[in-house]
């Protein structure tokens, strides 16, 4: 019979002291924001938390253009568009720390895929241990045809996912 013993503490099972890193996925809104603020309180001190957004990649105006027409956007209009969606992207991190404590470690991700993809991929690239991802209660058909962050990032994360319902945040 095999005995596997389980230390509270990772310096007691005599291995160097490892830390949980943690990926907090946001966009800024409430539930977002409430996602993050309870995940903070459930987490041990000295975990690592990379708090992240995910943004459209710049467009390249000339992957779109055709024949004689020409692009549909100018560069112009392209470095503008990213520049307003970096913002965002900003402010929704900003708007998400402030909620926070601790050291928070952020990315803003420029992705071309669904932000559900581009939060699983930086769960790969960071070796996350855990999502944590809010939810905001769409309903079933809502979630049929427009899909859900959250439902794409528990069956595709390479580690477990906590999904806090914006109806179960504390506020």
């Amino acid at each position: 019979m095999t005995t596997t013993t389980f230390a509270a503490d990772p310096t007691e099972s005599g291995g160097a002291e490892s830390h949980l890193t943690v990926l907090i996925a946001t966009d800024g809104s409430d539930a977002a924001v409430a996602a993050a603020h309870s995940a903070i309180g459930l987490l041990r001190p000295g975990a690592r938390v990379v708090l992240a957004v995910v943004i459209p990649e710049m467009a390249d105006p000339e992957a779109d253009a055709g024949g004689f027409e020409g692009p549909l956007m100018t560069e112009e209009e392209a470095e503008h568009e990213w520049e307003s969606a970096n913002d965002t992207g900003e402010e929704a991190l900003g708007r998400t720390t402030s909620q926070m404590s601790g050291e928070v470690e952020e990315r803003v991700i420029p992705s071309d895929a669904s932000p559900g993809s581009a939060i699983v991929h930086c769960a790969e690239e960071i070796d996350a241990d855990l999502v944590v991802v809010g939810a905001s209660g769409k309903g079933l058909f809502k979630r049929l045809f427009s899909g859900s962050v959250s439902d794409h990032v528990v069956h595709h994360a390479p580690c477990p996912v906590l999904v806090i319902r914006s109806d179960h945040a504390p506020r």
